[in-house]
C-alpha cells in the first residue's frame, strides 16, 4: 500500500514539473534550413532555398544598395507553396531544395535579398533568413559600327533607357554632355553619334536614369593624323594616292555605292594608308579590287568596314614577292570575297611582319584555286596571324598554308562552313609556332561531300580544340580535331539558314556554346 502511494505521490510532482508556462509570441514556423544565390547575373539572380513545414507561401524581399541592412525594400515578391516544383526532392521537405529566378534587377547594384516563411491558415511566420550579392555588368549594346566621324550606336530595343554618354578615351577620359535618346530612338533601339574625331578611341554607356545598362569601347576610322581624302566613284584610286604627299592617308568610301578599283599601287611616300568605309542605312561600300602591291615597304595597311570583291580577276588579292611590303595588315568589319587563292600571299625572305589580323570580317569564296586564305611560304621574320570574331564559307585548299615559323597563331569565336568547296586540310604549318591558339570555334557545313583533317599532319602534341564544337554533318577524317565537342544535330538543325549565311542559333536548340562559341554578329536575335 505505501509502496502504491509513493508511485502516486512521484507521477504527480512529475505531471506537475511539465506545466511549463510560454509566450506565444514565440509561436513560429522554422525559417528555411538553406539560403544560398547561385548565380547573379545582370539583371537576374538564381536563388537557392528549402522547404518550410506547414508553410503556404514564401515571401521575399530586396534591399537595393545595401548588404543586410534591408533599409531600401525595393520590391516584395511572394510565391505560394504549391506551385513551386522541387529541384531536388527529399523525403523530409526541410530538406527538398527549390531553385527561383528572380528578374528585373539593375545591373552593377549590390543587392540584400530575405526570405520568410507564412501559414495563411493560422497567420504564423518564420523568421527572415537573408544573403547579399552584387548583380554583374549588363550589356545591351548589340553593336556598334564606327565611321570616321560617327557611330552607329544599336541596343536591345526592348530596354528601357534614357540617356547616352560618350567619352575620349585619354589619359583622363573627356566626356561630352548626355545625349539625351527620343522616344522615337527608344523605339528603334539605334542612334548615329556624330562629330566624332578619326581614328580615336572612344566609351560609350546608355543609361537608364543613373543606372548603367551598356558600356562599349570603340575606335572611330581612319588616321587621326593626316589627309583624309572621300572618293567618289568615278575617280582614279591610283591616281588619287599618287596626287598626296602626306604620310598618313584615309581613303574615304561611302556606303552603298561601288568603286571599281582594279589595281592600287601605294605610293613610296605612304606609310600607313586606311581604306575606310561609313555604313549608309547599314550598307557598305562595294570596293571591286584586283589587287594592291606597293612602291617601298610601309608601317600600316587598313582595311575597315567595305565590302572587297575581287570578283575572282587576280589569284592574289596582296602578294609579297621582295622587300616592298607591310609591317601590320588588318581587316576589320569587311566582308571578302571571290579572290581564286589567297587574300595574302608572301614568298620573300627579306620581310619582317609583325601582323595579319582579320576581326569581324564576313569571308566568301577564298581558296577554291588552292594555296588557302593565307600562303606564307618565305619570309625573315613573322610575329602574328590572327582571324577572331569572323564568319568564313567556302574557302578553298586549306586556311593557312604557313611554311614559316610564326610567334603567335590565334583562331578565335568564328565560325567556318564549307557547302559548295571542300577543302582537305584545315591547318598546313610545317613549323610550329612559338604560340596558337584554337578556341570558340565552330565547324559546320558537309564541306561539299569531302572529308577533312584538321592539320597537314597530327598536331595534337601542341594543338588543341577544346571549347571548339563540330556539327554531326561536318565529315571529319582521320586526323580529327582533338578535343573539339562533336554536336548531335546538323548544321541545318543549329542554323537558321548556313545555306545562305545566316548563322543565328535556331529558336529551342540547346546548343552549350550558345553566346560563347562561333561568330558573335550571330548571337543576338
Amino acid at each position: 500500500m505505501l509502496l502504491c502511494l509513493l508511485t502516486l505521490s512521484v507521477a504527480a510532482c512529475q505531471e506537475d514539473a511539465n506545466e511549463w508556462e510560454y509566450d506565444s509570441s514565440y509561436s513560429r514556423l522554422f525559417r528555411s534550413t538553406k539560403f544560398e544565390v547561385i548565380d547573379a547575373m545582370p539583371t537576374t539572380v538564381l536563388l537557392s532555398y528549402r522547404g518550410v513545414t506547414d508553410a503556404t507561401k514564401y515571401v521575399f524581399e530586396f534591399s537595393e544598395g545595401d548588404s543586410l541592412q534591408f533599409n531600401n525594400i525595393v520590391r516584395t515578391v511572394e510565391i505560394l507553396a504549391d506551385t513551386l516544383t522541387p529541384y531536388r526532392k527529399e523525403a523530409s521537405l526541410v530538406k527538398t531544395e527549390y531553385h527561383t529566378l528572380f528578374s528585373e534587377l539593375n545591373g552593377s547594384t549590390r543587392y540584400s535579398v530575405r526570405v520568410k516563411a507564412v501559414n495563411e491558415k493560422n497567420g504564423m511566420e518564420s523568421g527572415f533568413i537573408g544573403v547579399s550579392f552584387i548583380t554583374t555588368n549588363e550589356q545591351i549594346f548589340t553593336e556598334v559600327i564606327p565611321g570616321v566621324t560617327d557611330a552607329t550606336l544599336s541596343w536591345e530595343e526592348a530596354k528601357k533607357v534614357t540617356h547616352l554618354r560618350l567619352g575620349e578615351l585619354r589619359e583622363d577620359t573627356v566626356w561630352a554632355a548626355p545625349y539625351v535618346l527620343t522616344d522615337d530612338i527608344k523605339a528603334a533601339g539605334k542612334t548615329v553619334v556624330s562629330g566624332l574625331k578619326p581614328g580615336t578611341t572612344y566609351y560609350a554607356m546608355i543609361y537608364n536614369d543613373k543606372i548603367i545598362r551598356g558600356t562599349y569601347k570603340f575606335k572611330t576610322l581612319g588616321s587621326a593624323n593626316g589627309t583624309i581624302l572621300t572618293v567618289r566613284p568615278e575617280d582614279d584610286v591610283k591616281t588619287l594616292l599618287a596626287s598626296i604627299s602626306d604620310p598618313d592617308v584615309t581613303l574615304l568610301f561611302t556606303g552603298g555605292k561601288t568603286y571599281n578599283a582594279d589595281e592600287i599601287v601605294v605610293p613610296a611616300t605612304i606609310k600607313n594608308l586606311y581604306l575606310s568605309g561609313n555604313s549608309v542605312d547599314g550598307k557598305q561600300a562595294e570596293v571591286v579590287l584586283k589587287k594592291l602591291s606597293f612602291s617601298a615597304p610601309m608601317e600600316n595597311l587598313c582595311f575597315q568596314y567595305i565590302d572587297i570583291n575581287n570578283k575572282m580577276q587576280n589569284d592574289f588579292l596582296i602578294e609579297i614577292t621582295n622587300a616592298y611590303c607591310f609591317k601590320n595588315v588588318q581587316f576589320t568589319g569587311c566582308a571578302i570575297r571571290n579572290i581564286p587563292k589567297s587574300l595574302v600571299r608572301c614568298n620573300s625572305g627579306d620581310v619582317d611582319i609583325k601582323g595579319i589580323t582579320v576581326d569581324n570580317c564576313v569571308m566568301r569564296n577564298i581558296g577554291s584555286g588552292g594555296y588557302g586564305l593565307f600562303n606564307i611560304g618565305k619570309a625573315k621574320t613573322f610575329q602574328l596571324i590572327s582571324v577572331t570574331n569572323s564568319t568564313m564559307t567556302d574557302m578553298g585548299d586549306q586556311l593557312m598554308d604557313v611554311r614559316v615559323a610564326v610567334d603567335n597563331i590565334i583562331l578565335s569565336k568564328s565560325i567556318f562552313c564549307n557547302y559548295n568547296l571542300g577543302m582537305g586540310k584545315w591547318l598546313r604549318l610545317d613549323k610550329q609556332p612559338k604560340s596558337i591558339s584554337v578556341t570558340g570555334m565552330i565547324f559546320a557545313g558537309n564541306n561539299a561531300g569531302a572529308k577533312i583533317n584538321s592539320g597537314n599532319k597530327d598536331y595534337s602534341a601542341w594543338l588543341d580544340f577544346s571549347g571548339c564544337y563540330i556539327t554531326s554533318d561536318f565529315p571529319v577524317n582521320e586526323i580529327k580535331f582533338f578535343n573539339a565537342k562533336v554536336l548531335d544535330f546538323t548544321s541545318e538543325d543549329l542554323f537558321k539558314d548556313p545555306h545562305n549565311g545566316d548563322f543565328h542559333i535556331k529558336e529551342g536548340v540547346d546548343f552549350m556554346g550558345a553566346g560563347k562559341a562561333g561568330d558573335p554578329r550571330w548571337w543576338s536575335k
